[in-house]
């Protein structure tokens, strides 16, 4: 199947809109060094040995409905791409790559100390 997602500068206005599902892929260590989103779903995308989360799609759709949109971050717009992917593969809809993640919502006022 042909991953079927958007990509969009991440951006205040994406986060805050009510609408959109976030999901942060970033690791557990990440989220303590920078923060995460308020609101935002934490699951990770890759283990800490560098593998793919092979429960990554399964805890995505216990958490959040893949029916709704989706944004997907993680650090620099990598990892939330192939995340992307994965998850639209396997079948959600109104999946949205947040391009240049953390890295530019460090200057938005969005972010949990």
């Amino acid at each position: 199947m042909f991953a079927k997602f958007e990509t969009i500068e991440v951006n205040s206005e994406i986060l805050n809109d009510p609408n959109i599902q976030i999901v942060d892929v970033r690791t557990p260590a990440e989220w303590a060094e920078t923060g995460v989103i308020n609101g935002a779903i934490l699951v990770t995308y890759r283990n800490a040995d560098g593998s793919i989360n092979s429960d990554f799609v399964n805890e995505v759709k216990s958490k959040i409905d893949t029916n709704k949109k989706v944004g997907i971050i993680c650090r620099s717009g990598a990892r939330s791409k192939a995340a992307s992917a994965l998850l639209s593969d396997a079948g959600a809809e109104n999946v949205i790559n947040l391009g240049g993640g953390m890295n530019k919502v460090k200057n938005l006022p969005t972010l949990k100390p």
